[in-house]
Formats: C-alpha cells, sequence, structure tokens
C-alpha cells in the first residue's frame, strides 16, 4: 500500500519490544519510523502534526495488570489513530484501548503481513474521515419540500 510508504509512524518505545516494533516497521519500508521513550513526546509530536499514526509498544507482566498507557491516546484529540501493541491481548486490555481511545490492541507477535494490513487499515480510516471533511466544506445541504419523494416506491 502506498500510504504506509509514504506515512510517519511514531512508536513510542521503552523496551526491548518496542525496539524489536520499530526494526520491524523500518523493514516493511514505511518512510519515517521515530521512535519516543513517552507518551508526552508522542503528543507533543501529534499536536504538530508530524505523525500519521502512533504504536504505543507496552510490557505486561501479567495478563491482567494495568498498563503504562492507562491514558489518553497519544494524538486523540488531532485525529491521530494510535495502536496499542502488547504480548498479551486480552478483553479487558481490549475494552481499555477502546476507553482510551485507542483503535485497538494488536499482539506484540502478529505476522509482519497482518501488521502491515493493520496499519493500512487504520491510515485508510484516518483518510477517510479527512476526505469526508473536505468534500461538506463547500457544499450547501440542500431540503426537499416533500422527503417522501425521494422514497422507493410501493409495489403491490
Amino acid at each position: 500500500m502506498k500510504s504506509i510508504r509514504r506515512s510517519h509512524i511514531v512508536v513510542v518505545a521503552d523496551s526491548n519490544r518496542g525496539h524489536d516494533l520499530t526494526a520491524r516497521l523500518r523493514r516493511m519500508d514505511v518512510a519515517q519510523v521515530t521512535a519516543v521513550k513517552d507518551l508526552e513526546e508522542a503528543r507533543r509530536l501529534c499536536r504538530v502534526g508530524n505523525a500519521d499514526a502512533c504504536l504505543v509498544a507496552i510490557d505486561l507482566t501479567a495478563p491482567d495488570d494495568r498498563p503504562t498507557a492507562e491514558s489518553d491516546a497519544p494524538g486523540l484529540f488531532r485525529g491521530i489513530p494510535a495502536l496499542i501493541v502488547a504480548p498479551v491481548v486480552t478483553p479487558h486490555l481490549r475494552r481499555m484501548a477502546r476507553r482510551c481511545g485507542y483503535r485497538a490492541a494488536v499482539s506484540a507477535t502478529i505476522p509482519p503481513r497482518l501488521l502491515y494490513r493493520r496499519l493500512g487499515a487504520v491510515l485508510q480510516g484516518r483518510r477517510g474521515v479527512r476526505r469526508f471533511q473536505r468534500s461538506t466544506a463547500g457544499m450547501q445541504r440542500v431540503v426537499a419540500s416533500n422527503p417522501s419523494a425521494f422514497d422507493k416506491p410501493t409495489l403491490h
């Protein structure tokens, strides 16, 4: 997908697993991958508008521990999608990710092909929002005087 090859992905990586994820992304021919140490630095990059997506790599020792990412997603209020990458993805982690504004929680052992597809889907969602806002910016809303005129005729 060309959108991934031209994108800038920010990876919050404070462990070896995060550095492995950064290396995997670089092997996938992503145009620019930036590894940062904490969420605040990722939020700063998202505020400036230098990121297309964020990946937050967390390290869990037990499946239902409280992850360190129990805060809002880095680009939540700027429309930049974010994913949580964890060693074990549980229903609790997925609920927490959605509650905090992440698009999804994915396993750290996800095959490269599926990670590529997941990133492509996340970036497509962002581009669709931008396209919708751009297309409705100059259009006026037309309201029909008789709304039933546009209904399908009833066949008897």
